[in-house]
């Protein structure tokens, strides 16, 4: 937890001219991240992000705005919202604002909205970080049916029927986009895995009877 200190606290730094970043900020992202309910959308979640956004390198050229978005995209999270990506884009602008450039927080508050995932990313900047957000889906089998049992801990008031069902909706309508993911260099790198996990996912919940 140390290290994941440190490394918001120098990216903070870096975006706000050399200002430390306060304390609460940090204590915020941690308290959130950490909240009883959250299974996937946790420390973990924002690891893998970070991994994925440091092994894309310097293919990414909005490096700082794309992580800041990392830290802040699931600050807010409550199961079935609509606004969990509004409510995170606002607590990064009630923090930011003042003390950062004004168009680099607008940039940041756009790449935190664009997690909603609604349809194409207006540019690559946006789609990077779209990409980064959806990266867990090109895991190993195991490490993306790890990710699912996860989820499905964050419902556990919605019944199984229920659940699953919205469930395929989603996943088999992403078999449907002419690709999941939209830059070259993790459609390169993710997208057989992705697909593959999804077809064999959505297989095991209708031969186990669930039904869209």
């Amino acid at each position: 937890m140390a290290d994941f200190s440190q490394r918001f606290s120098q990216l903070w730094s870096r975006c706000a001219g050399g200002k430390p970043v306060d304390p609460a900020i940090w204590n915020t992202i941690a308290t959130r991240y950490g909240e009883s309910h959250r299974h996937y959308h946790d420390l973990g979640h924002l690891q893998q992000c970070l991994r994925e956004l440091d092994a894309a390198g310097d293919t990414i050229a909005e490096r700082d705005a794309t992580e800041m978005a990392i830290w802040f995209h699931d600050i807010i999270y409550v199961y079935a919202a609509k606004d969990n990506e509004e409510r995170s884009a606002d607590t990064f602008r009630n923090y930011a604002n003042g003390g950062m450039n004004d168009g680099f927080v607008d940039r940041v508050y756009d790449f935190i909205l664009a997690t909603k995932h609604t349809g194409s990313a207006p540019d690559q900047g946006t789609a990077y970080l779209v990409d980064i957000d959806l990266s867990g889906f090109g895991l190993p089998w195991e490490g993306y049916l790890a990710d699912s049992d996860a989820l499905r801990l964050e419902a556990p008031d919605v019944p199984d029927e229920k659940y699953y069902a919205g469930k395929l909706r989603f996943l088999e309508g992403l078999l449907e986009w002419p690709s999941l993911f939209q830059t070259d260099y993790f459609r390169d790198r993710l997208e057989a895995q992705a697909k593959r996990n999804i077809t064999r996912y959505t297989t095991q919940l209708r031969e186990q009877g669930y039904e869209a």
